[in-house]
């Protein structure tokens, strides 16, 4: 009984090359169908609301927003960013410790830092503490503001905020967080987003392999290219072989 003789290397090679290529050359393909037709797909208009995209990008925010208010006006800090009635305003790398409304002026506390604001949310003045640990709480006594430090010392600022001096009967009102609903929570992604993500941009990266990673992501296409051009070489290697097998069979039943 005669065994019956396994493939040619090649034609096997050929076969893997084609199976690892697959997924990638998909990709290419149809994302380069989709940027030919950016315009009529309206992939620039798009915007990306997929919150495991936005996280794989890193514009969504991470965690819950840090909220206090003061009358009808609230601050809240998301990350690093900081809104004043969902508008995003200002940024700052200390944690949000409060918010109080003394007239036409309001204080937001900072661990190192008090930012004076006006009603409409622009920033009049940051102003260093350095004359006490970091903040923990901000309050109002009269027309003045009132400083809580991280060893519980007591501050009081004169009426123009510019001297501050030791307090001890802490009868402050003192700022407390407060929770957004869920209508404000998805307002303040929003203005933490900015203008968003487009769906071009996306199969754009997609495309280029800058999906998968900023810097080696595009040697996986690359590689996909390389693979896409061996499969060509392989397959006409293939069949060229295969044309000279069948002709020498030919030639031998001719001659035989």
């Amino acid at each position: 009984m005669s065994r019956r003789k396994k493939p040619f290397a090649f034609f096997l090679w050929h076969r893997r090359i084609g199976l690892a290529a697959l997924l990638l050359i998909f990709i290419l393909s149809i994302t380069g169908i989709m940027l030919n037709h950016t315009e009529g797909l309206k992939l620039d208009e798009t915007v990306v609301e997929s919150d495991f995209i936005l996280n794989w990008y890193g514009i969504n925010p991470q965690g819950t927003p840090v909220n206090y208010k003061a009358g009808d006006n609230w601050v809240s800090q998301w990350n690093q960013q900081l809104f004043f009635n969902g508008l995003n305003f200002y940024s700052h790398k200390e944690k949000l410790q409060g918010l109080v409304k003394i007239d036409d002026i309001m204080a937001i506390a900072l661990e190192k830092y008090v930012l004076l604001i006006d009603n409409e949310g622009e920033i009049i003045e940051l102003m260093p503490v350095t004359f006490t640990l970091p903040i923990k709480k901000i309050g109002t006594l009269g027309n003045k503001i009132a400083l809580l430090d991280t060893a519980n010392n007591y501050y009081i600022s004169n009426s123009d905020y510019t001297n501050w001096q030791t307090d001890e009967l802490a009868k402050a009102n003192w700022s407390t967080p407060f929770a957004l609903s869920k209508t404000q929570i998805s307002g303040l992604k929003k203005a933490y987003r900015g203008q968003g993500l487009n769906l071009e941009r996306v199969i754009l990266d997609l495309h280029s392999g800058r999906l998968f990673n900023d810097k080696w992501g595009i040697y996986i296409m690359d590689i996909s290219a390389l693979l896409m051009m061996l499969l060509g070489i392989s397959g006409f290697w293939v069949w060229w072989t295969r044309k000279l097998k069948i002709s020498r069979k030919k030639h031998y039943k001719k001659h035989h």
